[in-house]
């Protein structure tokens, strides 16, 4: 009796798709990445207590398609979520509005001058969906928390500016 697997040439030597993935993930590259803070799942929030502190301890800031939750961060990273309620629209438009807003964030994060939580709930509903307008105001978002008290130390910073 046979057994088929599928192989591969890794490294100019015949493997198993299963060894070769191994093989990957042991990598000292995967494992460096892994263990770097860059990394997109150190961005997001953990606990569900996370998520309710934010929430509920937030100050509220509007920058037009966006309502904006922050929170000076407890711990030493910056932590975002992006909230699209269902009612908003169907799963591939809440994905693609948190795929047009996380980068805006994750790139932005490294500039501010203290850690902060940010909960980011969009207020567009699939009808009136505009992605530039709402990239747009994710970067205007940002913009106001890198430059708001918030991001200071002593808290003598300047405030986040609002629009509506």
């Amino acid at each position: 009796m046979v057994l088929c697997t599928a192989w591969k040439t890794v490294g100019g030597v015949m493997c198993s798709a299963a060894a070769g993935q191994k093989a990957a993930k042991d990598s000292p590259l995967a494992m460096s990445f892994t263990k770097n803070n860059n990394s997109l799942k150190n961005f997001r929030f953990q606990p569900q207590a996370a998520y309710t502190a934010v929430a509920s301890k937030g100050k509220r800031l509007r920058f037009g398609l966006l309502n904006i939750k922050v929170l000076p961060a407890p711990d030493t990273c910056n932590r975002f979520c992006f909230v699209v309620k269902k009612k908003n629209g169907n799963a591939v438009f809440r994905n693609r509005c948190r795929r047009v807003l996380r980068p805006v964030f994750f790139n932005e994060a490294k500039n501010f001058e203290s850690p902060l939580w940010v909960m980011a709930m969009v207020d567009m509903n699939k009808a009136n969906a505009n992605w530039k307008a709402l990239r747009e105001c994710g970067e205007e978002a940002v913009r106001a928390l890198g430059h708001s008290r918030f991001c200071t130390r002593a808290g003598n910073g300047g405030a986040a500016k609002r629009s509506t």
